[in-house]
């Protein structure tokens, strides 16, 4: 059928053609005939002449998309807000980190409509690159093997801070056992006043800082100073290794409610109760 349809347009070009130039068209019905202008041919024969490959042309006001013609990427160095509605007073659906990668949905205005990984929403145009600097952006990224990164969703990020807290705690609750661990090493050793020697005597706060030490941890010398050191947290949240700080002494917590301590002359580096007094801090150095 197209077949047909190209030799009906040939043909129909070759009589315009023709048509236009006043020339006669006469019938080749003598063969002698001195004034016929097309050759002897049948209609069939001048068609099966047109060659199967020729074409029309091509819709040349057509335009090419660009592959990633539609994509924006973030310009920020923190993070950009995915907004349920184009409004800053709209819950936020997900998060964009610095270079990452959004397809562009709808008319760019001050708010820009973006599908973005599992994330569909609003983002403030300002905050973003489009256009032709996103288009070679992308196209740079390709021909570089990079990976796009798209937006965290607002259910992702909270599952993922849940992991990492999850994770932190275990390496806390690992090292501050490892912190103890070493400290129990030195129980019965003396307890020297003005001392930071773990095997020929310490006083309270130079076993902390002695003990502390060995892990990389640099502590102040007093026990009034290791009251201030790392981050505060109440006795019910203490973890071994732990700083436990009382009017005048320190100690390392144990768990199981003890800690260990350079208790005094007589007594020197052993367990104690971690409420023999009143605590005035426990302080997190891991």
């Amino acid at each position: 059928m197209y077949s047909n349809l190209k030799r009906g347009l040939f043909l129909i070009t070759l009589m315009g053609t023709i048509s236009s130039q006043s020339i006669p068209v006469i019938a080749a019905e003598n063969k002698n005939s001195s004034s016929t202008l097309i050759p002897e041919i049948g209609i069939e024969v001048l068609l099966n002449g047109i060659s199967e490959d020729w074409t029309l042309e091509p819709d040349l006001t057509a335009e090419d998309k660009g592959e990633y013609s539609d994509m924006a990427f973030t310009n920020v160095t923190s993070f950009l807000y995915v907004r349920s509605e184009p409004t800053k007073e709209s819950e936020y659906v997900g998060k964009l980190y610095p270079g990452a990668a959004m397809e562009i949905t709808g008319e760019i205005g001050e708010w820009t409509p973006v599908c973005t990984g599992d994330v569909t929403g609003f983002v403030k145009t300002e905050y973003i690159i489009y256009g032709d600097e996103a288009e070679k952006t992308a196209e740079e990224m390709v021909a570089n093997n990079e990976e796009f990164i798209y937006a965290e969703s607002r259910e992702q990020e909270e599952a993922r801070l849940q992991e990492e807290a999850e994770a932190e705690a275990e390496r806390m609750e690992s090292l501050g056992e490892q912190v103890v661990s070493y400290a129990c090493q030195f129980i019965g050793n003396p307890y020297v006043w003005g001392g930071t020697s773990l095997t020929n005597g310490a006083d309270c706060s130079g076993f902390v800082q002695s003990v502390f030490a060995n892990f990389g941890i640099s502590l102040p010398r007093t026990s009034y100073e290791q009251r201030s050191v790392g981050t505060g947290v109440s006795y019910e949240e203490a973890l071994p290794g732990d700083i436990i700080c009382y009017d005048g002494h320190v100690g390392i917590y144990v768990g199981d409610g003890q800690i260990i301590n350079a208790q005094s002359p007589s007594q020197g580096i052993g367990i104690s109760p971690a409420t023999y007094t009143n605590i005035l801090a426990v302080r997190r150095v891991l």
